[in-house]
């Protein structure tokens, strides 16, 4: 018998998740954003799941896009930084991909391209994220350029936001400002311009900031972009089911410790679960003790540090409990936000840092036409 973890991925959840997505704001369009292999949940599974349902898929970089061609997904790809070197626009022109562009070199390598056919470009500005775009002056010289343009046929204007997950947060609506004057440097209807705003948080908290597309990520695999509760996060089913068996129960007695550097000791006798899963396995090596673990549905703490290959759990309060019980270490039963708050890092990171350790299977494959 093979070792007892794995990863589960629903991908009914996904498509679950991406309806709900396109509810919120039903006059616009949705991209998938599918980066880091679909946040950690295969992004070709993803994409198949979601068939003709997504009209756009975004990812990071040419090497994502490349392996979906690859694997015979045919939906429009954007990437999301646009291309790294000039070379890249002959894989573009060969892929049918979008590209975004956030600075003047990449503008000018597109300007001087010889492409088979003129390409959808997406024009980023720097509102107030300070990571990649154009400033507002920048980016309506650029637009006039790109307009003339015969390696053009389309032009989306774009940003990103960096408290969107903060719906009440005056740098937010500074953000909105900022993109709005930009576009107007060049419209006098800023509404005669497409544009893309919206990430998860914005899409579900910020109805202002819906645009022709939006570009829900983390929400289409179910985990809440929040950083506090929100009942708007509720209807998101978690697409990914991270879990192991018990492999071992022991007794200790007051003052016994467990796990590297004796960190936890035993108030009162205890009963101590071992569980096929650690750090190797992708789950957090700085998880503090306390931290929930489901074991047969029930809830117990994380008993001590995490090791490579296991964690330990104290199930001494849990009835019932023998070698073989199943152990979520984060699903739909509980939450991954809830773990990565006992960790100090955010969802985000846990589910796209999964090693291929852990067996990998997807339930509910269909695909949607």
């Amino acid at each position: 018998m093979s070792r007892p973890i794995s990863i589960t991925i629903d991908l009914d959840a996904i498509r679950h998740n991406f309806d709900y997505a396109q509810s919120l704001a039903k006059s616009s369009h949705t991209m998938a954003v599918i980066k880091a292999d679909a946040y950690g949940h295969g992004a070709v599974a993803t994409a198949r799941a979601l068939g003709d349902k997504a009209k756009l898929l975004a990812v990071s970089s040419i090497e994502e896009a490349v392996i979906l061609r690859q694997n015979h997904i045919k939906t429009p790809i954007l990437l999301l930084e646009g291309c790294f070197c000039s070379s890249e626009l002959g894989v573009v022109d060969d892929l049918n991909l979008q590209i975004v562009l956030h600075n003047q070199q990449q503008i000018q390598d597109l300007l001087n391209a010889s492409l088979s056919a003129p390409i959808d470009v997406w024009l980023k500005v720097d509102t107030g994220m300070h990571r990649l775009g154009l400033t507002a002056h920048d980016s309506a010289q650029a637009y006039q350029q790109l307009l003339t343009s015969q390696n053009v046929r389309s032009i989306m204007w774009m940003t990103h936001f960096a408290t969107s997950d903060q719906p009440d947060a005056p740098f937010l609506e500074g953000q909105l400002e900022h993109f709005r004057t930009a576009m107007a440097l060049v419209s006098n209807n800023v509404s005669d311009l497409s544009f893309s705003m919206a990430n998860s948080a914005a899409l579900m908290a910020t109805p202002a900031s819906h645009g022709a597309w939006n570009r829900p990520g983390i929400m289409l695999y179910g985990i809440s972009p929040f950083s506090q509760p929100n009942t708007l996060a509720e209807p998101l089913i978690p697409a990914m089911q991270f879990s192991s068996k018990v492999i071992a129960l022991r007794s200790l007695a007051v003052g016994e410790s467990v796990g590297y550097g004796a960190t936890w000791v035993a108030q009162q006798p205890s009963i101590i679960a071992t569980v096929a899963a650690g750090y190797g396995d992708g789950y957090p090596r700085n998880a503090k003790s306390g931290t929930p673990v489901l074991i047969n549905g029930q809830i117990a703490p994380l008993a001590g540090r995490v090791s490579m290959d296991m964690l330990c759990v104290d199930v001494t309060h849990l009835s019932n409990i023998k070698v073989g019980a199943l152990a979520e270490l984060w699903g739909k039963e509980l939450d991954v936000n809830q773990i990565a708050h006992w960790s100090d890092t955010v969802g985000y990171e846990l589910v796209t840092r999964m090693p291929t350790r852990a067996k990998r299977s997807f339930i509910n494959e269909r695909t949607v036409n």
